[in-house]
């Protein structure tokens, strides 16, 4: 398998950016960690085997169960977030068969499905591109059809996150669909993409002048801005 370099948007494309305006929040973690050059240089040394002096780091020093190919943009990356850098992660012990109603089968929602295994844990990520549930478990819970779970929450404040994983899953295996209602739009999304834009636009060499005349409005790069060229014209 050959690297794919990685493929940043046009920061003038308003529309390669669309898709993120209906993502969570863990996907645009993602956005950002795909940027970053360490994460970039570790995963090409992990998934691709680029040859290096230097010991790679584990995809834990980045909050990720698994290396994810940075050159996958939302919605078709799939990035696995461990519970240390994800709260809404649900963990999740193997029981007793019981009721077959009551048995979570990983066929039914197989088309949104990713499982990493990583010693002693499966790590289940569900997802459409836009919206993700994550579910810790022990080692090959899902590889065995389906299975009874027994869900671990603990305390006031901490159960807060993982009781949301938890509505999800279940609206998901009840529903065959992600829960529009329990997925809301972040509130924060333009502000986030706007923040990428920029971002984007430094690393192509656009001016500030020039970012803020695109982003913003044309009126904001006017002669005001304290540049070589503008002082040239006061004079």
């Amino acid at each position: 398998m050959q690297e794919e370099p990685p493929a940043w948007p046009d920061w003038r494309d308003s529309a390669a950016y669309a898709p993120l305006l209906g993502a969570d929040r863990s996907l645009f973690a993602w956005e950002w960690l795909r940027r970053d050059c360490r994460y970039r240089s570790a995963a090409a040394r992990a998934l691709w085997g680029r040859a290096s002096r230097a010991r790679a780091p584990r995809p834990e020093a980045f909050g990720l169960a698994a290396f994810e190919p940075p050159h996958l943009a939302v919605p078709h990356a799939r990035p696995v977030w461990t519970a240390a850098a994800h709260p809404y992660v649900l963990r999740a012990v193997v029981v007793s068969p019981g009721a077959t109603e009551d048995r979570f089968a990983l066929d039914s929602v197989r088309s949104f499905a990713r499982v990493v295994e990583t010693g002693t844990a499966a790590h289940l990520l569900l997802s459409d591109g836009l919206r993700s549930i994550r579910l810790d478990a022990p080692a090959q819970a899902f590889a065995g059809g389906p299975v009874r779970l027994r869900y671990l929450l603990e305390g006031a404040v901490s159960a807060q996150a993982p009781l949301l994983a938890l509505r999800r899953l279940l609206a998901l295996c009840r529903d065959r669909r992600f829960s529009a209602s329990l997925h809301p739009r972040e509130a924060r999304s333009r502000r986030w993409v706007l923040m990428l834009r920029v971002h984007d636009a430094l690393a192509a060499g656009a001016s500030q002048r020039d970012i803020a005349a695109e982003l913003l409005s044309a009126s904001v790069s006017g002669g005001r801005w304290r540049t070589p060229w503008s002082k040239r014209c006061r004079h």
